[in-house]
């Protein structure tokens, strides 16, 4: 009998995993390869993922629940920008961003490239400056900016408050 439940309950836990497998794709950045990049990034559940059958070329930064830890909208942009520098010699064409496997969001692959290119490179006085050019290369599912491009004194303000709309929108 209890070999039964045995056999029934490893049964049961291949077929919930592979599941998993099937439904979100092929793991490209996993959790445990995020970590690898930054010890900083222990305990964060974001996983880069692409589908089995990817005619179009696209990927998906899948920001999930918290686990072993709370993270915050300043980990999931260092972790996506980690990511972007990552991805950098990879062919796509977009990446969506998500929430718990909800698509919200893209980047086109030459702006989220070219934000990892300057991730790693440094080019920017600080990181927090790559933080508030995010909202500026993201679309919308209906391929419109997600935020209004902003002039002026305030643009500054208006882009902190647009990447701060869009990290919350992802942590949801």
């Amino acid at each position: 009998m209890v070999l039964i439940v045995l056999v029934l309950a490893l049964v049961v836990g291949h077929v919930m995993l592979s599941m998993d497998v099937v439904k979100h794709g092929r793991k490209v950045i996993s959790r445990v390869e995020l970590k690898n990049l930054d010890p900083a990034n222990n305990g964060i559940n974001i996983e880069v993922y692409e589908p089995w059958y990817n005619p179009d070329k696209v990927l998906s930064f899948n920001v999930m629940e918290p686990d072993e830890r709370d993270f915050d909208r300043f980990d999931v942009t260092r972790c996506l920008l980690q990511c972007a520098q990552q991805l950098g010699e990879r062919d796509f064409l977009r990446i969506y961003l998500c929430n718990k496997n909800d698509r919200l969001y893209y980047i086109n692959a030459e702006d989220f490239k070219r934000l990892g290119e300057q991730y790693k490179n440094g080019e920017t006085l600080n990181t927090l400056s790559l933080y508030v050019k995010l909202p500026q290369v993201t679309y919308t599912l209906n391929d419109s900016l997600a935020f209004p491009a902003h002039g002026g004194m305030l643009s500054s303000i208006s882009d902190a408050q647009d990447w701060n709309t869009m990290m919350s929108n992802l942590l949801r």
